[in-house]
């Protein structure tokens, strides 16, 4: 009996191995683009060496496929339409706007997610339990030198095919992980939700 448990868990192994990385990506955006807007929890932590301690922070993102989002955190908000950006600190009171385009120092959700082919080499790793899920583990290594994010770690649930979690440095050598949790596919949006209302009394700093 052990040994038939033991064949058919190689067995149910070799499976998941037999995809390949753009395969993966592939099904995953497939998903987000079939079920258009979804909401998710998310968890940040952002490493900066070993001089600096762990900056930690929790949240909830909107997003409509392929390219507006809401992400919003105790400390700020960052809302798009797809063609412009509110980032609103809550810190500082102030609200700047700003083109989407010729952006290169911004990491959109759809970055982390699901536009994978479109910049990077990707490698198929292994398999990983992350939240007690298996997930394909996928290394992700930029085309272009001077790319923002250098390298990324995808981890895709092999069930559901959604992102579990992502880890990745830019060109600051800071590592950045994203734990999400609670996705909810096809959510009723509004589109007033992917841009920012300046509350009274922030300040507003329009960028040209």
């Amino acid at each position: 009996m052990i040994l038939r448990i033991t064949l058919i868990c190689l067995v149910m192994a070799s499976a998941v191995f037999a995809v390949t990385a753009p395969q993966v990506v592939e099904k995953t955006e497939a998903i987000y683009a079939k079920n258009k807007t979804f909401t998710v929890k998310f968890t940040q932590t952002v490493s900066a060496g070993d001089f600096f301690d762990d900056d930690k922070t929790s949240g909830k993102m909107l997003l409509s496929y392929p390219d507006r989002f809401r992400v919003e955190t105790p400390e700020q908000t960052l809302a798009s339409d797809g063609d412009s950006l509110w980032t609103y600190s809550v810190e500082n009171k102030q609200v700047t706007i700003e083109s989407m385009i010729g952006l290169e120092d911004v990491v959109t959700p759809a970055d982390y997610l699901f536009r994978f082919k479109e910049h990077y080499d990707l490698e198929y790793d292994s398999t990983e339990t992350i939240s007690k899920r298996m997930c394909h583990q996928l290394s992700l290594k930029s085309k272009d030198d001077n790319q923002y994010v250098r390298s990324m770690k995808v981890f895709i649930d092999t069930e559901t095919s959604l992102v579990r979690r992502v880890v990745y440095r830019d060109l600051n050598d800071n590592k950045i992980t994203l734990d999400f949790s609670d996705w909810k596919l096809g959510e009723q949006i509004e589109p007033a939700a992917f841009r920012f209302k300046t509350p009274s009394g922030v300040e507003e700093v329009r960028v040209p």
